[in-house]
């Protein structure tokens, strides 16, 4: 029997008997050598975690008995909003590594300089899945659907910690000096031609601090990752 558990993902894991989606359950048992017996980790998405043990080792229909579940505390909200851009693997590139340090809502949004103004969020969810199962997170993060810069920014529900990024030549405070991992924070990140003043005016009336991420000129996928890690310390 295997001493590490390898993890996997199922909508719905209260019941005491589940089967693994046909892409699990051939990597379970054609990949990872699988067998009858074997423990398993699971997890859901949803907060509910545990432990499996498979009762029938199918390549195309795994199934395993749950033998033991456990729920975890909703994490701290951390948002980012972006400007999605032109390249899809850059866009993964954002995805993935944004759940692996722990936002918890994705809010792409369509600016005056935006290289992308279409955006399908369905396109996403293998990968927030494959970077749940790999860090060990057992809630999902969500991806609300697109919308526009105006509207985004105008949102009532965003937390009183946000902030928003910007390259252009106006006051600018440091990140690192406004942050609190232990409150609800949300950081808006803009496109490669970066937003304009009429936008960073509208962000300033609606409550948002203009941050400086550093002297140099980030790409989007870099200010996003770089933003994300201060406000998680």
């Amino acid at each position: 029997m295997k001493t590490e558990l390898s993890t996997f993902y199922l909508d719905i894991i209260e019941t005491d008997v589940c089967q693994l989606s046909e892409n699990d359950s051939r990597h379970a048992i054609k990949v990872l050598r699988f067998k009858k017996n074997d423990l398993i980790s699971v997890v859901n998405g949803k907060g509910i975690f545990g432990k499996g043990q498979i009762i029938e080792a199918n390549p195309k229909k795994t199934k395993i008995k749950i033998i033991q579940t456990k729920k975890s505390k909703m994490p701290t909200y951390l948002g980012l909003a972006f400007c999605p851009l032109k390249s899809n693997e850059r866009n993964s590139f954002i995805i993935e590594k944004a759940t692996e340090i722990g936002v918890t809502d994705f809010y792409p949004i369509i600016s005056q300089n935006s290289e992308r103004r279409k955006w399908n969020e369905t396109k996403y969810e293998k990968i927030l899945i494959a970077s749940l199962k790999q860090t060990g997170r057992h809630w999902l993060p969500n991806i609300h659907g697109i919308e526009t810069y105006n509207s985004f920014i105008s949102r009532e529900e965003l937390p009183n910690l946000k902030f928003l990024a910007h390259c252009k030549d106006r006051l600018k405070l440091n990140l690192k000096k406004l942050v609190d991992s232990s409150k609800h924070q949300i950081i808006v990140i803009g496109p490669e031609g970066d937003f304009t003043l009429e936008e960073i005016d509208k962000a300033v009336t609606n409550n948002f601090k203009m941050i400086s991420l550093g002297e140099n000129r980030l790409r989007t996928e870099t200010a996003c990752i770089v933003s994300l890690s201060v406000m998680k310390l």
